[in-house]
This record gives structure tokens, sequence and C-alpha cells, in this order.
């Protein structure tokens, strides 16, 4: 491997992993739709990257890419057909890369990729030479040579790095003939303001869309020509000479890269601002109660001043954190496609919101529970073809999965139309576990059973699957979700299929949240599960047979909960204060002493031996300088 830099190595990452992942997109794409364009896209993603990787000195890379490259190009020339067994082999190979990529990343051995290489030039029709991969390139070029003359601008903070990027985007368009400066000074980091690259190009087209790809960079100014016969790369540079890079237009620079862990840095030092605002905030008060208007109307005055920027700076630090669904979304086709065929049957994916952005920092609880939420579908849910046509359905089954935002949260849907969840073989499995009586089950409508799936280590399911064991892990869901302050909903129907409603909240870092008094201590419950306070009147609570008590709101009956009993705290006070609190898409009413004020807390997690207090997912530093602990409101009800 060449020595690179490390901005050059982080480039090189970030490419590679762009063009490995629309490798493995489009090859799943290309075995539903066949698109002529498509295969185009999948060779030319193929191209670069085994460019960039030979550019790199990553020789076993660029031989897999170009193994790769030589049978996409057999399928665009049409001398072979696309059938699962090629898109499988190609898989393999985005496999193959990724993992290549990791150990990059990681210092780590690189696998070896030779039995692959082998089995792709076993297939390939054109048996070529793998060796001179960094030679010869594989594609059909025209005939058009171009001359770049590519000027880096002075505020370009690191040139080597934009000339390596420039010649990465080159290669993917062309052949590159020649280069001044070459690629080892690049390299090297003695890459200056302006590059002059003589390269072939197969058409107009693809001249237009290199001039597209090279401009979007705002420190390059490019400027194209075409090469007269004979002229030399050397020549054309001596010729403008007088060219300095200072003469191309101004422009500031658009964006850096901050590195995740600077970022969370920045978001640590707001969260420590966002406590002391709210010391700042209660000391002016204090002052006001001591020294009159004077200067505590002044003192006020910059109170809110601070406290308007902090909130500026905390939500613009909060938007560098948010990231598109997408990261999490473009796993699940490969996923789908593979377990359908290991289990026999037809699967439709269908993804919707994708643009939906979230806490990058609930994006692995997410991915985990959205994984064993589709393994359960196709193994649980999606009939197999003649199971499906013999009720009168499509033989292929449709997984649905949307995002959306709503009221300062993500909504993640999962739904498919497989044959649904039997609430009667719920009862007769709890009956049989020893968790209901006949009369207790019978009682209980089809969704308080359905319910049951999220009691632990609860299954319907006599067999043990490859895929998702015996259908044990709907309680690890739950409890993942209340984890980071979410929540889980399930409907289901039979022989019409399953809805599983994930709500999250945006973020984790700093949110709004209701600081109430319970048992003389303060609790703050987050505001993404409030929905309303008031006070709590005689006439309008009611306790029925069980000793359970019932909050009739606007004639609507809510079930009744005391806080002090849910976190186990012995009161003798009056809670006289309701707090009404989404759950699972229903309304249930929590009763508190009083009810202190609104304000934005930062989530500190529970070090040990604190963490498996699971009534709470954190506790807060207030303005006063006590802590409080943070309520999981949906575990501590659930779990009463």
């Amino acid at each position: 491997m060449v020595e690179l830099s490390q901005d050059e190595l982080e480039l090189f990452v970030t490419e590679a992993e762009e063009n490995i992942a629309n490798l493995e997109n489009g090859l799943l794409k290309l075995e539903r739709e066949g698109d002529a364009a498509l295969v185009a896209e999948l060779f030319r993603y193929a191209h670069t990257l085994k460019g960039s990787a030979g550019a790199a000195g990553l020789t076993e890379m660029s031989q897999l890419a170009h193994a790769m490259e030589n049978l996409l190009e057999e399928v665009r020339n049409g001398t072979r057909k696309v059938t699962s067994d090629l898109v499988d082999t190609l898989l393999e190979c985005v496999d193959m890369l990724r993992a290549m990529v990791l150990a990059i990343q990681e210092n780590g051995k690189q696998p070896d990729p030779s039995m692959l290489i082998k089995k792709l030039s076993n297939l390939s029709d054109q048996q070529s030479d793998s060796d001179a991969s960094d030679h010869k390139p594989s594609s059909p070029v025209g005939e058009i040579p171009v001359t770049l003359n590519i000027f880096i601008k002075p505020e370009c903070p690191m040139p080597s790095v934009r000339a390596f990027q420039a010649y990465l985007i080159m290669s993917r368009y062309g052949e590159i003939v020649s280069l001044e400066p070459p690629v080892s000074e690049i390299q090297a980091g003695r890459a200056k303001y302006r590059l002059v690259a003589k390269v072939k190009l197969s058409d107009d087209n693809s001249l237009s869309e290199l001039e597209q790809e090279l401009t979007k960079f705002d420190d390059l100014v490019v400027e194209v020509q075409r090469q007269k016969d004979g002229q030399k790369v050397s020549e054309i540079v001596t010729a403008q000479k007088e060219v300095e890079t200072s003469t191309a237009p101004q422009a500031e620079l658009q964006s850096v890269r901050v590195s995740i862990e600077q970022m969370d840095a920045l978001l640590n030092l707001v969260g420590e601002l966002v406590i002391e605002r709210a010391r700042l905030e209660r000391g002016v008060r204090k002052v006001a109660e001591i020294n009159g208007n004077g200067i505590a109307e002044e003192l006020q005055g910059v109170t809110e001043r601070v406290s308007r920027i902090v909130s500026q700076l905390q939500e613009s630090l909060t938007r560098t954190r948010m990231v598109p669904l997408n990261v999490v979304f473009a796993r699940f086709p490969r996923l789908v496609r593979e377990l359908s065929r290991s289990m026999g049957k037809r699967v439709q994916l269908k993804i919707e919101g994708e643009d939906t952005e979230i806490d990058r920092a609930l994006v692995e609880k997410l991915n985990e529970c959205l994984v064993h939420l589709v393994r359960n579908a196709i193994d649980h849910g999606i009939e197999p073809p003649d199971e499906r046509i013999a009720a009168g359905k499509p033989p292929e089954g449709l997984i649905e999965i949307s995002a959306s935002q709503s009221e300062g949260s993500v909504i993640v849907v999962v739904r498919d139309d497989g044959r649904g969840i039997d609430p009667n073989k719920i009862r007769r499995k709890a009956i049989e576990r020893g968790l209901l009586t006949e009369e207790q089950a019978s009682s209980l409508s089809d969704d308080e059973a359905i319910q049951f799936i999220f009691r632990s280590g609860f299954s319907t399911k006599e067999e043990v699957s490859e895929v998702s064991g015996r259908g044990v892990g709907m309680d690890a869901v739950k409890n993942a979700m209340e984890q980071i302050g979410g929540t889980i909903d399930l409907h289901s129907q039979i022989g019409a299929g399953t809805t599983v409603t994930l709500r999250l909240p945006l973020t984790l870092a700093i949110i709004p949240a209701l600081l109430v008094r319970v048992g003389g201590r303060l609790f703050a419950l987050p505001m993404h599960s409030v929905t309303e306070v008031l006070d709590l009147q005689r006439s309008d609570v009611q306790e029925i047979g069980t000793g359970e008590k019932v909050l009739v709101l606007r004639g609507n009956p809510l079930p009744l909960f005391s806080l002090a009993k849910l976190l186990g705290i012995p009161n003798g006070r009056t809670e006289g204060t309701g707090v009404i609190v989404r759950q699972q898409e229903k309304l249930i009413a929590v009763s508190v002493e009083a009810v202190e004020g609104k304000d934005e807390i930062v989530i500190k997690p529970l070090g040990y031996p604190l963490h498996n207090l699971r009534s709470f997912i954190g506790a807060t530093i207030l303005g006063d300088g006590s802590i409080a602990l943070i309520v999981d409101l949906n575990g501590v009800t659930i779990r009463r």
C-alpha cells in the first residue's frame, strides 16, 4: 500500500464506502429491473473503485474491482444475462470489498480475495489478466482526448487532498493518459495549486458530466480544451505558465471535516452551558428579590441574551448530529433478499421516508430493533407462495418500512401483509405457562392478548428457526426502545398482517422535561411523552373493583397510577396533580405531588452500579446544582 496521509486515507475510505454501498444497492435493483442504464452505473462504480484502489497501492482490491468490471462489461454488451447466481457472486465481491476497507480502517490484516477473483475469472467469457489491471483499462474508451487544467484556489486548506479527489473523479470517467504533477507527488503531499491532465473520454456527454463533477467543489476552477494532435501535456503546462492560481475567482470554504468525537465534545460543553444558564437565571431571580429592580433588570437582559445564544448554539449543534434514516434503511434490501430466499419465500420491500433525520446516537439501537422486526416479519408473518395463493393473496409478500417526524418524535413503522398474529394462540400459550387463568384469558381483548408477545421469553413458536430462533426477542426490542426513551406499539389482524410502530425522540442529548415533585424529591419527565397537566379533582377519580383507579378526562376513562408507587417511594403526601402521558398510542394518567416547571435538561447516563435501574433513562443536574433522575414513563407503567 502506498503511504497515504491521514486526510488522503480518510478520503479514500469515504469514497470507497460510498461506491461499495452504491454497488450493493444497484445490484439488488438490477436483479429486479435489469435496466441498461443501471448496468452502466454499476460498471462506473467498479471502475472508480479499481482506479482509486490502484492509486492507493491496494493491488488486490483493485484486481477484485477489475474482475467485477469484466463481468459487468459482459452484461453491458449483452453477452451475459443477469441471473440470481450472478448477483449472488457480485454481492460476495461487495462483502469482500467492504471487509478490505474495514481492515484498512482498523489497521488489520487484509482478507485474501484471490479465490473470489479466480471465481470471477472462471465466470468471465473474456479471460483477463488481473495483474495487468493497473495498466490496461477494461472499459472501451473513445478517442476524444481532452486536456483539463484544474486550478485549486489558495483558500483550499488541503490542496493535495483536493488534487487526489480530482484525480479519482477523472479516473471514473475515462483513461488518464498523463498527469502533471504525477499521482506519486500528489500522494506525497507535494501537489501545488494546479493540475494538468490528459484524459481519453468516450463521448461529449462524459466530458460534460466530468466538468459538472469537478465544478461541484467551490475551490476548483476547471478549464477544458481539446488537445491538438501530437501536443504533449508538458507543452501545455509551459504554454500556460503565466496563469497563476491567484487569478482564480475567490470563494469561501463551504464545509470542513469534523470528527464525531469533536462533535460530541462540543455538545457536552453546550450541555454544561445549559446547566450554567439555569443557575444564572436562578441567581438573577435571587438578586431581584434582594435588590429590587435596578441591577436585576440589567442582569435579566443579559441573561435573556445569553439564553438565546445558548439555545441557538444548542440547536445548531444538535442539527449536526442528525443523519438521514437512509443510513439505516439502506441495509435492509440485502437482508430481505437473503432471508426470503433462505426460507423459500418471495418478499418485496418498500421503503419510504428515508430522508427523515434522527440523532446519530439512536441509529445503532434503531437498527437492532428493525433487524429483529424484519426477521420476524419474514419468518413468522409472510407466508410461503402456495399458502398466499390459496388465501387469495399475491405470491409475493410485502414488507413496508416508513419514517416520519411528528410532535418532536420520529415515527418508524414496519408493516407486513402476512398471516398476522393469532390472539387465541397467545391466550392458549399464556394459560399453558401459568401466566393467565382461562377466565382471565377470555376476558382479554384481542389487542390486550397480543401485548403478551412483549413478555420476556414469551413465544408461540414450537420449532427453532435459523432466522429468528424461537421467536424470543420482542421483549428485547421493547427494552431497547425504552432505553432510548422510545415506545413500541403493535397491531395485528389475522390474515391481513401486522403493523409495528416505533416512536423515538429526535435527540438524546438535550431534551425538554417536566420537573415534578414526588415523595419530597424532584424527578424529570421527558416532554415528548407528556400531553397535558391538570389538577386532579376527587369527582373525576374513580376506583374500580380491583383497587385500581381511573381518571375520567372529558368523558374518557384513563388508567391512573401514582408515580410514587410506580417508583417504590413511600409517600404520605397528597398527589393532587395529574400528568397525562402517551404510552403505546394510548393515554394514561400519572399522579404527582406538584409540577415545579418545565426546563431543558442534559441527559447524563447512569454509571455503575445504577445502570441497571430500568425505571430511569438517566439523570440531570438542575440549575441549583441538585440532581434529578429522569423517569422512563413508558417503562415504569408497563412494568407496574
